[in-house]
């Protein structure tokens, strides 16, 4: 692992002691926990550079924060604990984890629990989600993340499955089931960290994490509903009648649906959407005339929003539709039947109100073209007939055609034309008489719509006598709606437009889709997946032009770019012989002037600042500075541009002045709990202030510290120094200047020294 010898994972098997966990069908919780562990343990160790340790390998009592105090006695990177699952009414099922709900440890931790659902999803699971939970403190609901936060580790909680429920039972229910979500819980874990083992034949090195920004503040359960839960029909055949179901949740996975065919008295099981999928195409073979379909769509939370319905007439199938549906409390009883194992053929499908269809107003027209035809071909017939008769009968034997066929052709043109003309005629008359009546029906509809939504006075005689005439209108409108065209009627008897409907039906299918990312590579934690930001520049440079290493590297694009190779440097590169780094051929330099402590808060300058200077300069080598930052507002940034300001009052300084921002991994810092918005704010605090002052700012970091805390939209006016310790900067976004190693030699420096590239364009 990068940045460590070795890797420290504690696994704590949930519960231990009188406290079983769930018990069902003979299953004991505590057992699984243990029997799980006890795999992982064995998985991870066949790893390189890993140590593991379990908390309760005896299923004692044991509190929670003993457990993490354990985690910490042997100096644990994460803590996780496994669970199963079992729901009190016995209807949910899937896989699950709990993170942090605040800071790097919340975003750290959503990314492994990302790499645990593509386990489960392997595994066959349905997907709960990555989640967090408050308790009314506003703190972390369960007792292990938040002891574990409270110690400054890592931690996640894993439940694997719900043992009570038909869906997750075959996968949960013997001492071989526990063992293989142990070794896929271990698989999980080398993924996120990045392992190797040579023993299972796995590299997971390059394998990408998802990267997230560290919340502002503690992030809670979603507690919305899903939003524009819609149902529509499909299609009828031999296997039923096929509906869509979609909805969307800004804050939760859509996870369930379950439907009903009376109008919500009573409820089918609960089935699952795809995993990552916000809709679905399902059968329902219970539809009978008179029937009101609709749905409850539910997320990773188990609250749900009901659909519109769809009704069905004795007559006439009529098809309402309402885009946003109703929204209900999750404490709702859920009909759910004992066989969960059936499935159901998805094919989508537009729908909307029984329409008219424009083909046999286009039928007519052609017959009459036919027509047309037929009659040109019968006169043409006539007008070759009559020039043959005057023919002598040696040249009417030679022609094409003998007169007698060619009379017999004339004939079938001329009856098969005036035939077509008539159908035509007909066909076109009837359809066009369709659609002036459709226009009245539309007409009828829009005028009932606006007396129901203007509650205009009915003139009737006592109040219940006013409801019925309401309810007439209503039960009119309906029948109305089955032949007219754009409208549809909500569950509750409102008119919209049948395009909001499809609009809705587009909406909730963009919400689904997967946002643009891009991969990047961390010196410190390998490789991250972050979402692609829009808008700001991005990287210029072919990365296979670049070749060499140490003061051998080089770019050759033949694209105008040109590089200045330099280095940067500390007191810790001790003395330095400045004309030998001339002559190997570095041009510039990067000093440290100063660093702000980052447990102290005080500034200080390089020990070696001004020798280091004075040795460059007079050696001919182009020179900038860098500031060790351990700002924590942006009034210290200012501070901090200020103590660079007064250093440099008497240098020449050719080549920037670089806000260096890092986190500091070995120690406690005062930074550490600075949240993306407010480093962003003291980055642009301290380049604002040297930009005023007449100097060139510039930005370093690694690419996690760009594209997962610094909010890069923000700061594209200045300059960025991006460390990558590859052959090749892939990075996505432009940068001015490369550091390709910390590694280097160069002639006249004892020991490693970071080497750098500078871009520019003669």
């Amino acid at each position: 692992m990068p940045g460590s010898d070795s890797l420290v994972i504690v696994l704590d098997p949930g519960h231990g002691g009188s406290n079983e966990g769930l018990k069902h069908r003979g299953l004991l919780e505590k057992d699984m926990n243990l029997v799980t562990a006890n795999a992982m343990r064995d998985e991870l160790l066949q790893y390189d550079n890993v140590e593991v340790y379990i908390t309760n390998p005896e299923k004692t009592d044991m509190s929670l924060k003993e457990r993490a105090q354990y985690a910490e006695s042997v100096g644990a990177d994460i803590l996780i604990s496994l669970h199963f699952n079992m729901s009190e009414k016995h209807e949910m099922y899937g896989s699950e984890v709990w993170i942090p709900s605040v800071g790097l440890n919340h975003s750290k931790m959503h990314g492994l629990g990302d790499v645990f659902m593509e386990q489960f999803a392997e595994a066959g699971f349905t997907l709960r989600g990555v989640k967090t939970r408050l308790n009314d403190d506003g703190l972390d609901y369960y007792g292990i993340i938040r002891e574990s936060t409270a110690l400054g580790i890592q931690s996640i909680l894993v439940e694997h499955g719900y043992a009570d429920h038909d869906m997750d039972f075959e996968k949960v229910n013997d001492k071989e089931d526990w063992q293989a979500l142990g070794r896929s819980d271990a698989t999980a874990v080398a993924k996120y960290f990045g392992l190797t083992s040579s023993s299972l034949g796995r590299d997971y090195s390059d394998y990408a994490v998802n990267g997230y920004f560290a919340p502002e503040e503690a992030v809670g359960s979603d507690l919305t509903e899903p939003e524009g839960a819609v149902l529509v029909h499909l299609s009828s055949d031999e296997q039923g009648e096929l509906f869509h179901i979609s909805a969307h949740d800004d804050g939760s996975e859509i996870v369930y649906y379950d439907y009903s065919t009376d109008g919500g008295t009573t409820w089918s099981q609960v089935f699952p959407f795809a995993n990552g999928e916000n809709s679905a195409e399902v059968y329902i073979t219970s539809v009978t005339p008179g029937s009101e379909v609709c749905a409850r769509v539910y997320n990773g939370h188990f609250l749900y929003t009901q659909t519109n319905s769809v009704f069905y007439e004795e007559a006439e199938e009529v098809i309402t539709q309402n885009p946003q549906g109703e929204t209900n409390s999750p404490s709702q009883d859920i009909s759910v039947a004992e066989d969960v194992s059936d499935t159901y053929t998805e094919v989508p499908e537009q729908a909307g109100v029984t329409q008219s269809s424009p083909v046999p107003m286009y039928f007519g027209l052609m017959c009459m073209v036919f027509a047309i035809l037929l009659m040109i071909t019968a006169f043409a017939t006539y007008k070759e007939r009559m020039r043959l008769r005057r023919r002598s009968r040696e040249e009417r034997k030679a022609g094409f055609l003998p007169l007698r066929r060619l009379q017999q052709i004339e004939h079938i043109c001329m009856v098969s034309g005036v035939c077509a003309c008539l159908a035509g005629v007909t066909i076109f008359g009837m359809s066009y008489a369709g659609r002036i009546e459709q226009g009245k029906q539309a007409e009828k509809a829009a005028n009932i719509t606006q007396n129901v939504s203007t509650k205009q006075p009915i003139t009737s005689g006592n109040e219940r006598q006013m409801q019925e005439q309401v309810q007439e209108q209503e039960q009119e409108l309906r029948i109305d709606l089955a032949s007219t065209e754009g409208y549809v009627m909500t569950a509750d008897g409102e008119i919209c437009p049948g395009d909001e409907l499809l609009a809705q039906i587009q909406y909730n299918e963009e919400a689904a889709m997967e946002p643009e990312t891009v991969t990047v590579y961390d010196i410190a934690e390998g490789f991250l997946r972050v979402p692609l930001v829009e808008g700001i520049a991005r990287n210029p440079y072919d990365v296979s032009a670049f070749s060499g290493s140490d003061l051998q590297m080089d770019y050759n694009a033949g694209d105008g770019v040109q590089v200045m190779k330099g280095i940067d440097v500390s007191k810790f590169q001790g003395d330095i012989d400045w004309q030998q780094v001339k002559a190997s051929g570095v041009e510039f330099v990067i000093l440290r002037l100063g660093i702000r402590g980052y447990g102290t808060g005080e500034m200080k300058m390089d020990d070696r600042f001004y020798e280091n200077y004075r040795g460059a300069t007079e050696a001919g080598i182009k020179v900038g500075v860098y500031f060790f930052s351990a700002a924590i507002n942006e009034e210290e940034a200012v501070e901090e541009a200020d103590f660079v300001l007064r250093a440099i009052s008497d240098c020449v300084i050719e080549m920037p002045v670089v806000f260096d921002t890092e986190p500091i991994f070995y120690d406690d810092a005062r930074t550490d709990d600075l949240t993306p918005n407010q480093l962003t704010a003291i980055t642009k605090a301290f380049c604002n202030h040297i930009k005023s002052a007449g100097y060139k700012p510039m930005i370093y970091a690694n690419a996690k510290r760009f594209t997962t805390v610094l909010h890069l939209e923000e700061l594209e006016e200045y300059d960025k120094w991006l460390a990558d310790y590859r052959s090749a900067p892939d990075y996505p976004y432009a940068f001015k200047m490369w550091q390709f190693t910390e590694k280097g030699t160069v002639p006249g420096i004892a020991g490693n020294v970071d080497i750098d590239l500078y871009f520019y364009e003669e």
